[in-house]
C-alpha cells in the first residue's frame, strides 16, 4: 500500500478534491430545496394552516373560506359566513365535492338537508335575519385536484382544492 502524498502545508492526506467540490455543490442545492419546502410549509401551501392555506370566495349573500391545499385523510374546515337579511339561508355543494371530501360534522346543524341532481343543499335558520356562521368539518378522501361548486342562496361560484398525499 502506498502512502498518500504530503501536501505543501505538511499534511499527509489522500484528498479527492473534485469529488469533494461536487459533493459540496449537491449539498448546497439540497439546503436550498429544504429551505424552499420550509417556506412553502410556513405560508400554508402544503396544507393545514398558514396565510395562504385558505381561499375566500365572496357572494352577495356572504362568503365562504375553503381550503386551497388540503392533506389526504387530514381534518380541515369549510367556513361559511352568511350576511343578515333572510330567515332561511341555503348552502349548496355539488356532487364532485363529496367525491373527494367526507363531511365529519356541521356546526350549527342544518334545519334541513336536501339531496338533488346538482348536489346537496343545507338550509339554516336565523332568528330576526341575523348573520350566520357555519363550519363544515371535512376530511379529504383522495389525493388530487378537485373542482367543485359552492352556492350561497341563489349564487354559485367555482372552487378548487389541491389534496396532497
Amino acid at each position: 500500500m502506498q502512502a498518500p502524498p504530503i501536501r505543501k502545508d505538511g499534511l499527509q492526506l489522500d484528498e479527492k478534491r473534485k469529488f469533494h467540490r461536487a459533493f459540496w455543490v449537491v449539498e448546497r442545492i439540497a439546503w436550498v430545496a429544504f429551505a424552499l419546502v420550509l417556506v412553502l410549509a410556513l405560508t400554508g401551501l402544503t396544507g393545514s394552516g398558514g396565510p395562504l392555506s385558505k381561499v375566500t370566495v365572496s357572494f352577495p349573500a356572504g362568503e365562504a373560506d375553503h381550503p386551497r391545499v388540503a392533506r389526504w385523510e387530514a381534518s380541515d374546515e369549510l367556513l361559511v359566513r352568511f350576511n343578515g337579511g333572510a330567515e332561511t339561508r341555503r348552502l349548496a355543494l355539488d356532487h364532485s365535492f363529496f367525491e373527494y371530501f367526507e363531511v365529519e360534522g356541521v356546526q350549527p346543524e342544518p334545519e334541513r338537508t336536501l339531496t338533488g341532481p346538482d348536489g346537496v343543499v343545507m338550509e339554516f335558520s336565523a332568528e330576526q335575519s341575523a348573520p350566520i356562521r357555519v363550519i363544515i368539518y371535512l376530511r379529504a378522501l383522495h389525493a388530487g385536484l378537485v373542482n367543485y361548486r359552492i352556492g350561497l342562496d341563489d349564487s354559485t361560484a367555482e372552487a378548487s382544492t389541491i389534496i396532497l398525499p
